[in-house]
Order: C-alpha cells, then structure tokens, then sequence
C-alpha cells in the first residue's frame, strides 16, 4: 500500500470514528459531572457558592453583584425550586446540579441546532480540566462565561441560523461572556484571532460597539469591591512591577506549581505546541504563547503566592481554557490530529476526574465539622453559637481546604435540611472581628459583612429563634479525611 493510500485510510477511519468518539466523551463526562454533583452537594456548598444559594432562598430572586449578570445562569435551577416550594435538602442538590444542567442544555444547542461537535467537546473539557478544588464550584462565574463564549464562537461560524437570529445571538453571547470575569475579555480577543474574525469590519463594529458599550455602563457602575480587585492592572504600566515576573526564581516557582497540580494542562501545551509546530502553524503557535504570556502576567501580577485552594485555581483557569480552545480550534480539524486529541483531552479530563474524587473527602471533612457545630448547638439548646475554628484543617499537603468565611452560611443551609425549626445560626471567633458584628450579636450574622434582622430569613425554610449569639466550647474534634 502506497503512503498516500494509507494517508487516505487514516483519514477516512478518523472522519468515520471521531464524531463517535466525540459524543462519547461528553456523555460520559456529563454523567460524571451529574452523579458527582448529585454525591457531594453538600460539599459544593463551599464558599461563594452557599452564600448566591442563601440570597436566592431568601430573597426569592436571582441575586447579582459586582455587575456580573452571567451569575443569574447558575441560580435558575434552585430558583425554581425556591418557587416551588421545595425541602432544603432538594434545594442544595439542586443547586449543585445547576451547572450540569446548563452544559448539558449549550452541548444540546451546540449539537443538535448549531451542528458543531467541536463546541460540544470544548464545552465539555473546560468544565473538567484545570479544575478539581471547590469540587467543580457550581457557580463559578467564568465556568457559565467561557461556556457562553464557545456558543459564540460556534454561532460565529455557523450557516444554520436566520442572519437576524445570528446577529442577536453573538451580541448576547458576546456581552453574557464578558459580564463574567475580566479574564473572559482576554479570551475574548483570542477567539477572534484564532479564527481571523477581526477582518471582517462588520462584525468588528457591531462586536466592538456592544463591547466597548458594556464595558462603559461596567466602568460607571464599578462597585468598591471590583475596583479594588482590578487595582493590580494599573502595575502594568510600571515596568519594575512586571519584571520580578520573568525572574529565575518565580518562574521555577510557576514551573513547579504547575507541575504539581496542573500535569494535565502542561501536556496539552506540549501537544499543542508540538502540533502547531509539525503543521507549521507558526500564527497560530506565536498567538497561543503569548496569550500564556498575557495570562501569566496578570495572574502573576494578581496572585504571586503559590498557595493552592479553590481561589488559586479560578484565577489560573483562563490557562486551561485558552489551551483547550487551541486544542479543539486549531489542533483537533487537522485530520492526522483528530482522533489523538480526542484521546488526549479525554485522558485529561480523567485525571481530573480521578483528582475530584480524592481531594472530595477532604471537603467531606469540612462539612463533617461545621455538622458537629450543629449537633453541640441542638444538644445544647442553641440555635445561635459562637465557635473557634482554631486548629480546624483539612487539605492534604501542598492544598488548602480551609474553614473559611462561608461556615455560617454553610452551617445555615445545612441545618435547615432537618426542617425549619432546626435552623442553627453559627460564627466564628474570626467573624467576631469584623465590624459591627460584636455589637449586634442580638442580630442575625448572614457573614462576616453582613449583619441582618432575624426577619430577612424566609420562614418557609428557615425559622431562628431571637436571642444571642452565645459562645459554644465543646469543640469537635476536625475529622481527617478517609
């Protein structure tokens, strides 16, 4: 058999078993990602993530802050079900499923109206790769934003729409994205690049009038918290600020980092970067070590410790993203490359999978302790206590799964799955230096920066007594993980 016939069957047997690898892939990984969710709802709980679910029950609404309107995406599940009426317990695991539900549904769009088996398998691979801490957060902004702008990306080079329904969708999907994360922005520019869409003067006009647009209402409604946050990017203007960047020793620091919790992400750089090479897509190479460029500047700029927890690996995540596009974008169309990056990305989101479930039982750990607090306070007769978390911890080397300031709110939330009644309030000694809080212990503490009325709490799901917040000592002992 000649080399070319043999080129031939190889692309024919890539064409024929691809688009069959490719929907297996998703729907396995949507299965996993239903049980996981539907297994560690309570743990999902963790930080951000109670706290948007207690506003929502309790305000009946979706709650927005900060301006990020992509958040009312992963409040739409338990907002129904707060309409509804239903137990607490069926409002958290639905809360967990929310991001499930709204992969599942873009996949759905994706393959069923825009045709596009690529989008699926990008949709797919951002919601597991480069992600393991906060147990696939079900509301993490960026998750819904990147999601949004693969639709966008597909909608850009779909024939299957109605020219008005096309140009609706890509305002929409444009503006949703971006709305969620600064770092949706960046990764904005770059799927424009990576497709040559900046060419075309229409569509760079409407885009970037509905950007430039949201971007000044953004600006005029910056809250404190935002502009504190994006104080860091005013260092880019300083040289003397970036350089210690490009250090020897930092970057040997990121190299190691990245080595210990991001393997999966450094070998799909390494194909990438190899496949670009072999293909001699030198743009296309150039462009996706500089948008790592970009990335590790601003991360680096925002976060130089290397502590590893759920924040960590949010502000890292646009790295994991931007290697996946390039790899599903650029890499997965060329024939040769097909049915290796498939296998690839799958190897990479089982790793993750595999890193999920053993960094879960640490976050099972957790919610065992705040459970314990809960218990002392009913056998006390509490519903409103003060703890000392002090010697409370639960990563394994090298991570951080800590206490944090979301225990009163997780403790909240899972008291109520007992009924009502059951409702126990509890603060840390850390939240007691917060001010106004010591002040107002005859108040309902939501968190550290928000001290409420009793009556905020919807009584349908929570009902706590008045009274003060009372110190409890028996401390339960932190339970290590299995």
């Amino acid at each position: 058999m000649s080399h070319a016939s043999l080129r031939i069957g190889e692309a024919a047997f890539a064409e024929r078993w691809s688009p069959k690898v490719s929907l297996l892939f998703c729907g396995a990984g949507l299965f996993f990602l239903a049980v996981f969710a539907w297994r560690f709802a309570d743990q999902r709980l963790y930080a951000d993530s109670g706290y948007y679910l207690a506003r929502v029950i309790n305000e009946g609404n979706f709650h927005i802050e900060h301006g990020r309107w992509v958040l009312a995406l992963s409040q739409i599940v338990p907002l129904i079900g707060v309409k509804l009426g239903l137990s607490m317990k069926t409002l958290i695991v639905l809360h967990s499923l929310n991001d499930v539900v709204f992969l599942g549904l873009c996949m759905w769009f994706a393959l069923r109206t825009l045709r596009n088996v690529h989008a699926a398998v990008a949709l797919m691979a951002v919601h597991l790769i480069g992600l393991t801490h906060g147990l696939f957060c079900p509301i993490f902004e960026l998750y819904y934003g990147v999601d949004l702008l693969i639709l966008f990306s597909a909608v850009l080079t779909s024939t299957r729409l109605a020219p008005r329904a096309r140009w609706v969708l890509l305002v929409l999907l444009l503006v949703g994205a971006i709305s969620s994360h600064f770092m949706a922005l960046l990764l904005a520019v770059g799927v424009l690049l990576l497709g040559g869409h900046w060419r075309d003067r229409r569509l760079m006009l409407v885009l970037g009038g509905a950007t430039i647009a949201f971007l000044a209402l953004r600006l005029a409604t910056l809250s404190y918290y935002e502009s504190q946050q994006l104080g860091f990017v005013q260092r880019l203007a300083f040289p003397s600020q970036v350089k210690p960047l490009f250090s020897i020793d930092f970057l040997r620091t990121q190299v190691m980092r990245a080595w210990q919790h991001y393997p999966d992400v450094l070998l799909l750089v390494a194909v990438n970067s190899f496949a670009l090479g072999r293909s001699r897509q030198r743009r296309i190479l150039a462009l996706f070590w500089l948008g790592l460029l970009a990335i590790h500047v601003l991360t680096g700029l925002y976060m130089p410790w290397p502590t590893h927890d759920r924040y960590r690996e949010q502000v890292d995540f646009a790295a994991p993203v931007w290697a996946v596009f390039i790899a599903v974008y650029r890499v997965l169309p060329l024939i040769q490359w097909r049915l290796p990056v498939l296998a690839l990305l799958m190897l990479c989101a089982g790793y993750r999978m595999v890193q999920a479930e053993w960094i879960a039982p640490y976050y099972e750990a957790r919610t065992r302790w705040q459970e314990a607090w809960i218990t002392g306070a009913r056998n006390a007769g509490e519903h409103k206590i003060i703890v000392d978390p002090a010697g409370a911890t639960f990563g394994p080397p090298g991570h951080k799964v800590s206490v944090y300031w979301s225990t009163g709110v997780e403790c909240l939330l899972l008291s109520a799955k007992d009924g009502p009644d059951a409702t126990v309030s509890v603060i840390t000694t850390d939240d007691l230096e917060c001010a106004g809080v010591p002040e107002n212990l005859d108040k309902f503490v939501f968190r550290c920066w928000d001290v409420l009325d009793n009556h905020y709490l919807d009584a349908r799901f929570f009902r706590l007594p008045s009274g003060r917040y009372v110190p409890l000592r028996t401390a339960p002992a932190p339970s290590a993980a299995r």
